[in-house]
């Protein structure tokens, strides 16, 4: 668009320069003395004055037009996206950084589409002590707290388009699809939420704190003695969060205060932040979640496409390997 705007031969820059170097030869050039012109030399300054001023008007008219068309597709591409620029798209601030969202084409998102998520204002608690009273997810391991925690990974599937899977980059081919007989169509796939994934990867690394209360009867020898699935699983559940915590990548700025009991200055932590409204997203996983002992039940179907997974894999799964199965190297490691 830019190289049109400002290179196109049609708008006539160059033209304007040679009418410039015409006028200039015409009046340095010219055999006659200063003033002496004739009535014909006269109009045909005339003339050439008004061409300038028409040729100038007409590429000003252009550039204003051009930059009109810019504007005008880049808010369209936007609006697809149900970009900011989109007044009345639902939730389309957020759309913009949705991994179903993109300027080329238009936005269809699940969540997104079909309820409001809102951005509001909360101040981190985020006090060194304990509160009075307690807040559950900081206290010691109870039924109460585990069901508390548990609460907050609802990791039930939701049923996905086709459409939703090929705008994550996937292939539905390749995507466990939801039985017809569930009441979806033929064209339904499994999916889930991540957030709520990151949620029980964090109540993971809570247990880990209080590992004697969670697996010590399991483990009595300590953390050393678990299985290996046990700490590849831990490694799994950190290195995500890792990876999320970089990926929103919060800017926000705290500040520090002075105390009476340290010489040092003490960070401010309770600051306020904007915040994607949780319990909204937790309303519409609860009125769409699917049957997850159902889900967990299914088996893959004949002829289903499935991936090779590597020997490892298969080991800390389990496996019951047969004398046929030789670790070659090859596989997915998942």
């Amino acid at each position: 668009m830019w190289n049109q705007l400002f290179n196109n031969p049609k708008t006539g820059y160059g033209l304007l320069g040679r009418v410039d170097d015409d006028l200039d030869s015409s009046d340095t050039g010219s055999s006659r003395g200063e003033g002496s012109g004739s009535a014909h030399e006269k109009t045909q300054r005339s003339l050439h004055g008004a061409h300038v001023a028409i040729l100038l008007t007409l590429n000003v008219a252009l550039f204003i037009i051009s930059i009109a068309f810019f504007a005008a597709t880049l808010q369209s591409q936007n609006a697809k996206c149900g970009g900011v620029t989109e007044e009345n798209a639902r939730n389309g601030y957020l759309r913009p950084v949705s991994m179903f969202c993109s300027l080329s084409k238009s936005c269809t998102a699940p969540v997104l589409d079909e309820t409001d998520i809102g951005i509001e204002k909360k101040r981190m608690d985020a006090t060194l002590l304990q509160r009075v009273p307690p807040v559950i997810y900081r206290e010691e391991p109870s039924r109460k707290v585990d069901e508390a925690w548990q609460a907050l990974w609802d990791t039930r599937p939701i049923p996905l388009t086709a459409e939703h899977v090929r705008r994550m980059g996937k292939d539905p081919s390749e995507a466990v699809r939801i039985p017809s007989d569930w009441g979806y169509g033929e064209d339904a796939y499994f999916g889930r939420l991540d957030v709520f994934h990151q949620m029980h990867c964090l109540d993971a690394l809570r247990r880990e704190v209080y590992f004697d209360h969670y697996y010590g009867k399991r483990y009595p020898g300590g953390f050393n003695t678990t299985s290996e699935f046990h700490r590849l699983h831990l490694s799994h559940c950190t290195y995500l969060l890792m990876q999320n915590i970089m990926c929103n990548a919060n800017t926000d700025v705290y500040t520090h205060i002075w105390t009476d009991t340290l010489t040092h200055p003490f960070p401010d932590f309770n600051i306020d932040h904007k915040c994607k409204n949780f319990e909204a997203v937790v309303a519409w996983q609860n009125e769409n979640a699917l049957d997850e002992k159902a889900f967990v039940a299914l088996t893959r179907p004949e002829g289903y496409p499935f991936r090779k997974m590597t020997h490892k894999f298969k080991e800390i799964h389990g496996w019951l390997f047969g004398p046929d199965d030789m670790d070659d190297g090859s596989g997915e490691i998942a």
